[in-house]
């Protein structure tokens, strides 16, 4: 599993971003930037943060943030604000850990193919 995440989603003209670190096992709520929750993550359960919209009146919502169902994959992060849930796409924290684009392997004819298993067949004996 990568060793943090971050989840990001604007919402009624202000930023909403999760993050979540772990080897610290710490997930925090950022509103416009600013830290507004902070919780221990769970071992096995859904960490839950609570926070507000700085408008008039404060608009309350709740972040879910999962737990993966397998070792490499992503936890998903879902905001409920009222009576709403919105999943939060994972945006990745810098142009290095974006996941790069697939090659596309060259064509091979039949007989290319037929050639290299002919070769991978007399290496191994």
């Amino acid at each position: 599993m990568a060793p943090h995440h971050r989840y990001h989603l604007d919402q009624d003209g202000h930023s909403i971003t999760v993050l979540s670190d772990v080897r610290r096992r710490l997930t925090e709520l950022l509103v416009d930037g600013k830290t507004v929750a902070s919780v221990r993550t769970p071992r096995r359960a859904a960490a839950v943060l609570r926070g507000e919209l700085p408008t008039d009146p404060p608009q309350p919502f709740l972040v879910r943030v999962g737990h993966p169902d397998e070792p490499d994959d992503v936890p998903l992060c879902a905001l409920e604000a009222e009576g709403m849930r919105y999943l939060m796409p994972s945006v990745p924290l810098t142009p290095q850990e974006e996941r790069p684009a697939e090659r596309t392997p060259p064509a091979r004819t039949p007989g290319e193919l037929l050639t290299r298993w002919r070769i991978r067949w007399r290496n191994r004996n």
